[in-house]
């Protein structure tokens, strides 16, 4: 087996399907479908399970993916090291992100990424954040960047710690805001769970709920048309509207309500130098933005509101 071999798997493992994995790689379906036959016959076990659903991996399939992405990573290491370019990093880098994440951060970060690292292959997974817990654990992405408190056994880097803030297109008054149209997130249960809890413990009376959307930009977005009000985290606020009010969460001891990022992965992946240089890369993005919004002025767009209980 060849280093073809070793990026069908991987292609495979992210895509599913042999047709896309076939475009990727400029071969065509029957070809490929014949080199993953002949991977069997080589091996001497099954290794792949097709259905109407895509092509899946065997208990054999998934230990020989994990061989694949480490000796093609050896061979990219090789090849930097013999052509004597040490500052060239060459590999595949899997990944995951939270869709709030991906919608404040992702575009800098992975453009500083691909202007330091242009050699590095990237795939980029968007999705809730308990759904990328799952996929670092079967190994399906090598790291991923989520939000809120996650219990994870291995690498867990705190990297950063957004307020949470209710955002509406009318001053924010406690008492009638249960009254007023609420826009709800409804693909992150953590967010949602925090919403809930601090909903009940300030305001009482149940929301009356407008719409529920796929994605925290939308909430924005629909805020920012005056549709009503929403909970985002704080790393989201350049998004909106300078009209649109805004107020720090805060729990009924009146401490404010956080929702942090972090970045979690599998301690046998940061084998891998690609892996490696990206949480560097990460860790010092968000040490200069910290640093960035330590130095910045208070908001002069924040609006006073009415608090309950004030």
């Amino acid at each position: 087996m060849n280093n073809t071999d070793w990026k069908i798997l991987i292609y495979l493992r992210e895509e599913r399907s042999i047709n896309k994995v076939a475009k990727r790689l400029f071969m065509t379906q029957p070809s490929l479908t014949y080199r993953l036959d002949q991977m069997e016959k080589e091996i001497g076990v099954p290794l792949f399970i097709r259905t109407n659903k895509g092509v899946h991996f065997t208990d054999a399939g998934d230990r020989l993916f994990s061989y694949a992405e480490k000796e093609l990573q050896r061979y990219q290491d090789m090849k930097n090291f013999v052509t004597h370019e040490p500052n060239t990093i060459s590999g595949v880098l899997r990944i995951g992100a939270s869709r709030s994440f991906t919608q404040s951060h992702m575009p800098a970060l992975l453009k500083g990424f691909v202007d330091k690292y242009s050699d590095i292959e990237l795939s980029l997974t968007t999705m809730a954040s308990d759904q990328l817990m799952k996929l670092v654990k079967k190994e399906d992405i090598q790291l991923a960047i989520i939000r809120g408190n996650p219990e994870w056994p291995e690498m867990d880097i705190l990297l950063a710690n957004p307020l949470m803030y209710l955002i509406s297109a009318q001053p924010i008054d406690y008492k009638t805001l249960p009254l007023a149209p609420t826009i709800r997130y409804r693909s992150d249960p953590g967010l949602d769970e925090t919403r809930t809890k601090w909903w009940r413990q300030n305001v009482g009376d149940p929301p009356h709920f407008l719409l529920a959307v796929d994605d925290c930009l939308t909430c924005v977005e629909l805020v920012n048309a005056g549709l009503g009000h929403s909970v985002i985290p704080g790393d989201l606020l350049p998004k909106c509207d300078p009209k649109v009010y805004r107020q720090v969460l805060r729990g009924r001891d009146g401490h404010p309500i956080y929702r942090p990022i972090h970045l979690i992965c599998k301690n046998a992946m940061t084998v891998s130098t690609p892996v490696a240089m990206f949480i560097d890369y990460v860790k010092q993005y968000f040490h200069e933005t910290s640093r960035i919004a330590d130095a910045a002025p208070a908001s002069p767009i924040v609006k006073p509101a009415l608090v309950k209980n004030a």
